[in-house]
């Protein structure tokens, strides 16, 4: 999309907080694929030696110098598809008018200072904000969370208040092995209403103990401040000295404006910048902080000068490593991109009476969009890989339930990829419904598939095969969209037919503990099929047999992740009967190569196709070809077989080979060479007795 923002200064640093959250969010709103413009007042205390960043390379960077100049670029204001306006932008309420008049698109007010803000309305000082513009803004976008989202909507009319906390460039702010300078450190420009927090928490430890060494950085201290010797103050600190300062800290400080304190649910960018680098935070107290960082174990609360004293006296590294966990896991620049890009999008479809002139990187059908659900489970994260390898702009659609956020994690930045969490047994969530024009495949990997998983939630397995399936079916009738149906060999129950052909009605027990998933996916199959016969749309039903390879989760259930993992670990390995029992193994290469033919190939979509390795193999076969991999020395326990598990699974792929012209290419040794690979990688970090494995039944696929 094309985004304009009017922020109080993206170019200088100096005394405020604002250009270095602006750098950090529109960075990664840029790595997005999205186009910015940032326009900002040119003032002198923000010019000359104060203007740190001149020429950023995610995005234009221009001046005005009064309301007059600002509508020099109208036009601008008026093509983009959002536009946002910051809190202390100088001449703020007329700057709103402008904006709220000269918009076609989606207008949001962007509150750094959310709890400074709320008290200046209710004191009848709108210098930058009035109760007047803020039901013009389509969405409110706060620093400030809780309670007072709610009071903003309630009190002042907003269409919706949304949190947008402030976040930190993780590349920008790591560790940095330097010696420690510091026991203590605050960063922070001063204010009245921090100082006596600071002389609480820093200064009076500072005189108690002057065998430790602090710093406070910072503009505009005044100069009747009683330092202590054991003090250092340093004037300003550019951000690109930030990581260097925290590093050098053996523990540094938060400190909280009382209005923040008082809203709750507040964070400063400080604590997410300190956090990425590693450095022990000790901070002050407010409601809210608990849900950013555990406390105790994250991040250390003090309200007292002996408190303080005594969290300098403990070691603190842990806690700095673990508060460095939780920001790179849900607070960095990326993760706050996608949330505005959540809430534009929201604000969009709630709008629709919005101009109809808006850009074409919003409306166009001339970037067509791939919704993978499940796209980020096993075989989905591979699939979403490979389908923006070719090309394509894909959504990713998952509820996380069974999948890793970590299989996508060499997607996150890719320009043509985007993820959604939202489960599709509810509604599509609006940021698919508002696009549902632009979509022309829709796949559907979304289900648990392996029988710890899937029977641990029966109705959800039920529902996300019925209910889920039904609502993509829907979007990819509205959308003219060809659908794909991952169904599964479960279909087939334990065969009386082998191999198994599509034409098999199958052998399954629809009151068992499997037929949640085999039932339901046996649902799922009719219904896209009557979709099909009714020509309300273009199927394609894939069922899958045992498929492997990176990206399985160690404790899923299925044969060779139980096998790898349990023969990697040292421990105990897991057999269910005696080990003939047989599956036929595709490695997710040639799986994913299959389904994207499946789809792209015009074919009449009314039967079924089988995907899978026709190689069958028993399970004693492969413990022995995994055994040659990992030199390692196994027990192997035999267990009762599971009720209904299959005894012999083989697809007949004859139709796969005379429609599609696909075979799996990946020889077994080769795929599970690379599979025991990763996962000896994923699990190394473990020793043997630490690794946890399910001794789960076995998996289809």
């Amino acid at each position: 999309m094309k985004l304009v923002v009017l922020g109080l200064s993206l170019g200088s640093s100096w005394g405020n907080g604002h250009a270095t959250t602006y750098r950090a969010l529109l960075k990664a709103f840029a790595a997005r694929g999205h186009d910015i413009l940032f326009l900002e007042r040119e003032v002198p205390w923000y010019a000359g030696t104060h203007r740190d960043l001149t020429d950023p390379d995610f995005c234009r960077l221009a001046y005005y110098r009064d309301l007059a100049e600002l509508d020099r670029w109208r036009s601008e204001v008026a093509s983009a598809d959002a536009v946002i306006v910051g809190s202390y932008v100088p001449d703020g309420v007329e700057v709103a008018r402008f904006v709220q008049s000269a918009a076609r698109g989606v207008t949001a007010f962007y509150d750094i200072d959310t709890p400074v803000t709320l008290a200046k309305l209710a004191r009848g000082d709108f210098e930058y904000l009035s109760p007047a513009v803020i039901p013009g803004y389509h969405v409110y976008l706060s620093f400030t969370g809780g309670p007072t989202l709610r009071r903003i909507e309630a009190e002042y009319g907003s269409p919706a208040a949304r949190a947008l906390y402030c976040s930190v460039d993780p590349q920008a702010y790591q560790p940095l092995a330097m010696p420690k300078r510091w026991d203590l450190t605050y960063l922070g420009t001063y204010s009245p209403d921090r100082q006596p927090t600071l002389e609480k928490l820093l200064i009076e430890p500072a005189r108690r103990r002057p065998d430790l060494r602090m710093a406070v950085a910072g503009p505009q201290y005044p100069d009747d401040i009683d330092w202590p010797d054991n003090v250092e103050r340093i004037e300003h600190l550019p951000p690109a000295e930030h990581a260097d300062f925290y590093s050098a800290s053996r523990m540094t400080l938060n400190v909280t404006r009382a209005n923040m304190i008082e809203a709750g649910w507040s964070p400063s960018v400080r604590l997410f910048e300190a956090g990425a680098c590693g450095t022990p935070i000790l901070s002050d107290r407010w409601d809210g902080i608990d849900s950013l960082f555990a406390p105790g174990s994250e991040i250390i609360l003090a309200d007292t000068t002996e408190e303080a004293i005594a969290a300098l006296s403990r070691p603190s590294a842990r806690i700095g490593a673990a508060a460095r966990q939780r920001v790179l896991a849900a607070h960095t620049a990326a993760h706050r991109a996608v949330e505005l890009e959540k809430h534009l999008i929201e604000a969009t479809a709630r709008f629709p009476a919005a101009p109809k002139e808006r850009s074409a990187s919003m409306t166009s059908r001339n970037q067509p969009l791939t919704l993978v659900a499940g796209g980020a489970g096993f075989i989905g994260s591979h699939l979403c890989a490979e389908l923006l390898a070719r090309g394509r702009h894909v959504v990713c659609l998952d509820n996380l339930q069974t999948a890793r956020p970590s299989n996508l994690r060499l997607l996150e930045n890719h320009p043509n990829f985007e993820f959604i969490e939202a489960d599709i047994v509810n509604p599509l969530p609006r940021e698919i419904l508002y696009r549902a024009g632009r979509f022309e495949r829709v796949y559907n990997l979304a289900c648990a598939a392996s029988p710890p998983q899937y029977q641990a939630d029966p109705e959800h397995t039920m529902l996300t095969c019925v209910v889920g399936t039904d609502n993509l079916l829907r979007l990819a009738e509205s959308a003219d969209a060809r659908f794909l149906l991952t169904s599964t060999s479960e279909v087939y129950g334990d065969p009386e037919m082998h191999p198994q052909r599509e034409d098999y009605r199958g052998w399954v027990n629809c009151t068992g503990p499997r037929a949640c998933y085999d039932e339901g996916k046996r649902a799922a199959e009719a219904m896209a099929f009557d979709f099909a016969r009714m020509k309300r749309a273009d199927v394609r039903v894939a069922r899958i047999f045992n498929t492997y390879g990176p990206h399985m989760h160690p404790d899923d259930g299925r044969v060779v992740s139980n096998l790898i993992c349990q023969t990697l670990s040292g421990r105990n390995v897991t057999i269910y009967g005696d080990g003939s029992q047989t599956r036929s193994f595709c490695y997710v290469s040639d799986m994913v190569e299959g389904l994207i033919l499946l789809m792209e190939r015009d074919i009449d979509g009314l039967e079924p196709i089988n995907l899978g390795n026709p190689e069958e193999r028993t399970v004693n076969e492969l413990l022995q070809a995994i055994l040659a991999l990992v030199d390692r020395p196994v027990t192997v326990t035999n267990l009762p077989l599971p009720v209904d598990d299959p005894r012999r699974r083989r697809p007949d792929i004859s139709r796969a080979e005379a429609l599609l012209g696909w075979r799996p290419r990946m020889p077994l040794a080769e795929g599970l060479a690379r599979t025991c690979a990763w996962f000896a990688e994923e699990i190394g970090a473990d020793s043997p007795e630490d690794v946890t494995l399910a001794n789960a039944p076995l998996a289809a696929e």
